[in-house]
């Protein structure tokens, strides 16, 4: 049942890792869809900028979202794993007494409520198992939706502003400071994003 919280963990950790390696990917697909590209003339200054995909991250308003999506997941998966722990717990509870207090008039009555108590428990598992499916489901749509943002974005971003190549810093060994745009990048992406109102 904790697969779900190492899930979410991961997501977090993969969304960092995909924005840095989708991007990249996703520019060289671009690249090669493009009309020819001519080599590079010799003296040609490339117009080069980075931004710091952290720092994207934690102010870009849609990956501020998409994590209080993932807590709110959390915790609905939490509290639903709960709720039937409590309700198999309860029912074990009445069987126990009922033994002990000798109520189970014939083996045929303990029986049913083992049984009983089986189905339960198998009714719970395919609910856990349904939950955390949508779950994984939502956040690889998230996910995959913050990707594509900060990728378009950036396309359209280094096309207005003629630049040659948007880094992440993480990907760089050094890079001079004053070439960094993250504060312009995560202005536009926030002037850009319109918040979906929950249904």
């Amino acid at each position: 049942m904790n697969n779900l919280k190492n899930l979410m963990k991961l997501a977090m950790v993969a969304l960092a890792l995909t924005i840095t390696m989708g991007a990249c990917n996703q520019q060289q697909e671009s690249n090669k869809k493009e009309t020819k590209v001519e080599p590079a003339k010799a003296g040609k200054h490339l117009e080069i900028r980075y931004i710091d995909e952290d720092s994207v991250l934690k102010n870009y308003n849609l990956a501020k979202d998409f994590e209080e999506m993932t807590t709110r997941l959390q915790n609905e998966y939490d509290q639903a794993q709960k709720k039937y722990a409590d309700q198999l717990g309860n029912f074990q509870n009445t069987v126990n007494q009922k033994m002990q207090n000798n109520q189970y008039a014939n083996e045929n009555a303990y029986k049913s409520d083992v049984q009983k108590y089986q189905q339960m428990e198998q009714n719970a598992q395919n609910e856990m198992a349904k939950l955390q499916q949508n779950t994984t489901n939502q956040l690889q749509q998230s996910q995959k939706q913050l990707n594509d943002s900060v990728h378009n974005f950036l396309e359209d971003y280094a096309k207005k502003n003629n630049y040659d190549m948007i880094l992440f810093k993480s990907a760089t060994g050094y890079i001079n400071p004053s070439l960094e745009v993250t504060d312009e990048v995560i202005e536009g992406l926030n002037k850009r994003y319109t918040k979906v109102a929950k249904k």
